[in-house]
C-alpha cells in the first residue's frame, strides 16, 4: 500500500512538473525571446493568397534568416548547377512550408545571449547535419519527400534552445553533463526535449508529421503504439540522428535494426549513406 501511494506522488509530482514546463515553452513562444519577424512570416507563408514576393519583402528584412534560406538553397544535395543568389529564388527552391521551419529555427537558435552562442552553434550545426541526413534517406526510401525531411531533421532537436530559455541554468546542466538522455529530462523536469519541441512546432502549425518526427525522434516505437499511420519522417529523423551523432552502438539496438527494416535498408545501404553523408558535412560550414 505504502508503495502504491508513493508511485502515485510520484507520478503526479512529474504531471505537475511536465504542465509547469509546458506553461513555459508556450511562454517562450508567445514572448519577445521569439522575434515577430518569424511570427509574420509564418502568417504569409501560411496565406494561400501569398506570393513569393511577399515572403521576400519580410525575410530581406532579417539578415539572419535571409542568409540560412539562401545558404540551404544551396546546398550540394539539391543538385543545382547555377549558385543562388536572390532570396525570391530561394523561395521557389525551398517553397514556404520549408522557408517558415528555416525562420522557426532561426529565430529559436538565434537567442541574443553570449553565455550561450557555443551551446547553440553546436545545436544548429548538429541540426543541420542531421537535415542533410534526413534528404539522404528520404531520398534512399522514396517515402517522404526530401522538403519533408530537411525540415524534420533541421527541427528535431529544437526542444533543446527552447528548454535553454525556458529553464535556464538548470538544463544546461543538465544538457552539458549528458546532451541525449530524454529519460533524465523527463525525470528532472517532467518532459523531454522531445515533447517541449513538439509543444512548440504544434503552436507554430509546421505538419503534423513533422510535430510526431519531433516528438519520436529518439524513439519511432513509440509513435507506433499511438497511430496505425506510416511513421515514415518519424524513422527517418531517427535514423538521421543516429548518423548525425555517429552512434554506432544504436545499430545494434531492436529501435533501430525495425527501423533499417521499414525503412528498406540494410547495413550495408546504411554504411554507404553514411559514408555520402560524411562526404556532405565536409562542405556544411558553408551553409551554417
Amino acid at each position: 500500500m505504502a508503495n502504491t501511494v508513493k508511485n502515485l506522488d510520484h507520478a503526479e509530482a512529474l504531471r505537475l512538473k511536465k504542465e509547469e514546463l509546458r506553461t513555459k515553452i508556450e511562454a517562450v513562444a508567445r514572448v519577445s525571446t521569439i522575434p515577430s519577424m518569424m511570427k509574420k512570416i509564418m502568417e504569409v507563408a501560411e496565406d494561400p493568397g501569398s506570393a513569393v514576393a511577399d515572403l521576400e519583402k519580410l525575410i530581406e528584412r532579417d539578415q539572419a534568416i535571409a542568409s540560412r534560406v539562401v545558404a540551404v538553397s544551396n546546398a550540394v544535395f539539391y543538385g543545382f548547377t547555377r549558385k543562388i543568389n536572390s532570396i525570391s529564388q530561394a523561395i521557389m527552391v525551398l517553397g514556404f512550408e520549408m522557408v517558415k521551419g528555416l525562420a522557426v529555427s532561426t529565430a529559436v537558435f538565434n537567442v541574443k545571449q553570449p553565455r550561450l552562442a557555443r551551446e547553440l552553434g553546436a545545436l544548429w550545426a548538429h541540426s543541420f547535419e542531421c537535415a542533410m541526413a534526413s534528404v539522404l534517406l528520404a531520398r534512399h526510401s522514396g517515402l517522404v519527400t526530401k522538403e519533408s525531411a530537411f525540415l524534420a531533421g533541421l527541427l528535431h532537436d529544437i526542444g533543446k534552445p527552447l528548454m535553454i530559455q525556458a529553464l535556464g541554468d538548470k538544463y544546461l546542466e543538465t544538457f552539458s553533463s549528458d546532451a541525449n538522455s530524454p529519460e533524465k529530462e523527463e525525470e528532472l523536469f517532467g518532459g523531454s526535449h522531445a515533447e517541449s519541441g513538439a509543444w512548440f512546432a504544434e503552436r507554430c502549425k509546421l505538419p503534423v508529421d513533422c510535430v510526431m518526427a519531433i516528438r519520436h525522434h529518439h524513439a519511432p516505437s513509440g509513435y507506433m503504439k499511438e497511430t496505425t499511420r506510416n511513421p515514415a519522417l518519424v524513422r527517418i529523423a531517427y535514423l538521421a540522428n543516429v548518423m548525425a551523432t555517429g552512434r554506432k552502438e544504436a545499430l545494434e539496438s531492436r529501435e533501430c535494426e525495425e527501423t533499417l527494416r521499414a525503412l528498406s535498408l540494410c547495413i550495408v545501404d546504411y554504411e554507404k549513406l553514411t559514408l555520402e553523408f560524411l562526404e556532405l558535412k565536409s562542405a556544411a560550414p558553408a551553409f551554417t
